[in-house]
């Protein structure tokens, strides 16, 4: 039997380490996260929860203030290219807000949009039966490992969940090569889909070998790969489309997760709640969708399955008291209690998320270890 929850574990223990400068200054009012007296760590709740065991509590998942470790290593080029660099060491200056990324691309960074895309309108790939000619394919050994091993081997010990990310996956690194609307038209024009098989092919092979060299360098928890499959309002492509052209090759790279212990997150944007079913035949354990997915809905129909799902709330309306925020924290957790879930730090308050802290450890007292 589980200990019943105490108000000491709202104790402050200490202070998790800040992100580098140049990854806060994302975020530059976020504040130091607070570490607090919890019965367990974030991360063997995190595995409770994977292995499909009660979790202790609700588990925050996301960027900042959350119970996730980022790394995302400066030695990939995809990363120093978008701008999503998490490690030990502080980014270079940018000279422009064009850089180098694999299969020498060239992403341009947007401020506006917080983000980098290759700009459309010329894409590497004319003809994806001949992608083999014309973009040079990555190769993971003209990575600096050795001095990744070495700054870094501090900055992965931490009891939050450790997880590696990587932009982008499948359909997403289509795009990037082809634009868009050729990529689209490639999964589904049978004079294509061979060369978008064999593209396909060669990704999961290269990422695969990715995570066995950090499976065997690091200790990481988790590997999240960037596959945004959905607009606001429909997935780019159809269900049947997706089991054919890209769950084989996700599922490859989601079992070879599996075999060395390391949870799969699907970061996958837009609405994408139609595409589920394909995420569970890949055995997807984690993906936080966006809030027009009806997520309440997703996880009392897939309660019976692995894949557990990432909750993102819209900020509570203004002038909202703390006794009606607890409120809605205590109705929040007795509908997901019996759900898979995680919580996305992002949106609602810390009021709300420290609720929710304390009404799913009190919900889950009874459950067994």
């Amino acid at each position: 039997m589980r200990e019943k929850f105490d108000q000491k574990e709202f104790e402050v223990i200490g202070e998790y380490p800040d992100y580098p400068t140049h990854v806060m200054a994302l975020v530059p009012k976020a504040p130091i996260q607070k570490k607090f007296n919890r019965p367990i760590t974030a991360r063997e709740n995190w595995k409770l929860l994977f292995n499909g065991k009660k979790p202790y509590w609700i588990p925050q998942a996301g960027f900042f203030n959350c119970e996730v470790q980022v790394f995302r290593p400066r030695m990939h080029p995809d990363n120093v290219a978008t701008r999503l660099v998490f490690d030990a060491e502080e980014l270079p200056q940018y000279e422009s807000n064009i850089a180098k990324g694999w299969f020498d691309l060239d992403w341009e960074w947007v401020d506006i949009a917080g983000g980098a895309s290759v700009h459309p309108g010329n894409p590497a790939v004319r003809d994806i039966n001949k992608w083999e000619e014309q973009v040079p394919f990555p190769n993971l050994d003209d990575m600096d490992w050795e001095h990744c091993i070495a700054k870094n081997k501090d900055y992965v010990k931490s009891d939050k969940m450790v997880q590696v990310g990587l932009l982008s996956g499948f359909w997403e690194r289509l795009m990037s090569l082809m634009d868009v609307d050729h990529a689209a038209i490639a999964l589904v024009d049978e004079d294509q889909q061979d060369g978008v098989h064999r593209l396909f092919d060669r990704l999961a092979d290269l990422y695969v070998d990715y995570i066995d060299r950090l499976h065997k360098h690091f200790a990481i928890d988790g590997f999240l790969i960037h596959d945004d499959w959905g607009t606001q309002n429909n997935p780019f492509f159809s269900l049947a489309t997706c089991r054919e052209m890209i769950v084989p090759y996700l599922k490859r790279v989601v079992d070879a997760c599996h075999e060395r212990n390391i949870a799969f997150e699907l970061h996958s944007c837009g609405r994408v709640e139609p595409l589920v079913p394909a995420l569970i035949e890949a055995g997807v354990d984690l993906w936080c969708g966006q809030t027009m997915n009806d997520y309440l809905r997703m996880a009392t129909t897939y309660q019976e399955v692995s894949l557990v799902f990432g909750v993102q709330l819209l900020p509570e309306p203004a002038g909202t008291t703390a006794e009606e925020i607890r409120a809605m924290a205590k109705d929040f957790v007795e509908k997901y209690k019996d759900c898979k879930i995680a919580l996305v730090n992002k949106g609602a308050s810390p009021l709300f998320f420290a609720a929710v802290y304390e009404f799913s450890r009190k919900a889950y007292e009874q459950a067994e270890d």
